[in-house]
């Protein structure tokens, strides 16, 4: 049953189209979307590099099953390689950490044997392991993961490598570190000093085995995008404010006004700018302010960013299967 609402979708990344995707599908005929830029897709973009094509924005699929809409989506439009529909790839439980085959090297350039780093990688994960439980207890002996485990460490880590030799224990200590900034990654923070001990388990995992898009995640967006009507998209059209008390003085509830001087009336408004924007723009970016409660929440959750660099070699001087390098500082110990 169609519905005559208007409704205004800030933002053409991958909520902004799929939430078009979903009104279009229910009914709804007057939909609109902004995108203050000259693309669709937000930080999915494709790019490449030589001959290699490189994802700029995002990278996996994390979780490749069917739990996982994108996963079901990239399946729908033939974009991935067959390995990731098996059911074997799609049952395996990574936990969030996938089974990557690793080459470490240290700071000197030196080329480390897997065996000689393992001790310290299954310490880091058994301690990844107990964090995960404290989201279901009710006291919390640190404020932060990072604090958590620098203090599991220095007291396990004595004990456990005591009888060791100086330098190899030097060396565990240094990969301990090298997993935090892997961590890091993962969740997305500058330290894990800023990631909640409490809070570190109720991040949910799906099962798979990560994995990518042949020819560029880009795919993604252009399939979902060749599905929706031309004109939807109104593309260089930045958002100065989101008018939502106009409902006693006009007929819809909302007005968004665009940073060229448009006013568009709507009687709902789908914002899907990220959380980094709405920290720094949420006192201009609504009007009245939003209610405390959602502010409290803009300010809590906490948003960082992985910057990539892509780097290009004559050669390669890794292991041909290798899939991740691990770069161990020499003088960095947890």
């Amino acid at each position: 049953m169609a519905t005559k609402r208007n409704v205004v979708i800030i933002g053409c990344g991958i909520s902004g189209i799929a939430a078009a995707h979903k009104l279009l599908k229910n009914g709804f005929r007057n939909v609109k979307v902004l995108e203050a830029t000259a693309r669709s897709g937000g930080r999915i973009k494709t790019g490449r590099l030589g001959d290699a094509l490189v994802e700029i924005g995002a990278n996996w699929i994390h979780g490749p099953s069917e739990e996982n809409p994108v996963f079901c989506l990239a399946r729908q439009y033939e974009l991935l390689e067959p390995k990731a529909l098996t059911p074997e790839n799609q049952a395996i439980d990574v936990g969030g950490h996938p089974h990557w085959i690793p080459n470490f090297f240290s700071s000197s350039g030196q080329k480390l044997n897997t065996e000689d780093v393992f001790p310290a990688q299954e310490v880091f994960a058994e301690l990844l392991d107990e964090i995960s439980e404290f989201q279901n207890q009710k006291g919390e002996p640190c404020a932060s993961v990072g604090e958590f485990i620098r203090l599991k460490v220095k007291e396990g880590g004595a004990e456990k490598w005591k009888y060791i030799d100086p330098a190899t224990r030097s060396l565990y200590l240094c990969v301990i570190s090298n997993m935090l900034k892997v961590e890091c990654c993962v969740n997305g923070a500058h330290s894990l000093d800023e990631v909640g001990l409490g809070a570190y388990g109720q991040y949910k995992t799906l099962p798979g085995q990560d994995c990518t898009f042949p020819d560029g995640f880009e795919g993604l967006v252009k399939n979902l995008m060749s599905e929706l009507p031309d004109g939807l998209v109104t593309y260089n059209c930045p958002v100065r404010c989101v008018h939502w008390s106009d409902a006693e003085k006009n007929k819809t509830s909302v007005v968004v006004e665009c940073e060229n001087g448009e006013r568009i009336p709507a009687d709902h408004v789908i914002v899907t700018v990220p959380l980094g924007y709405l920290k720094r723009h949420h006192s201009t970016l609504f009007h009245p302010p939003l209610p405390l409660h959602k502010l409290h929440t803009i300010q809590r959750l906490g948003f960082g960013t992985n910057n990539k660099i892509f780097v290009e070699f004559d050669a390669p001087w890794w292991d041909a299967d290798c899939e991740v390098i691990h770069l161990i500082w020499e003088d960095e110990v947890t």
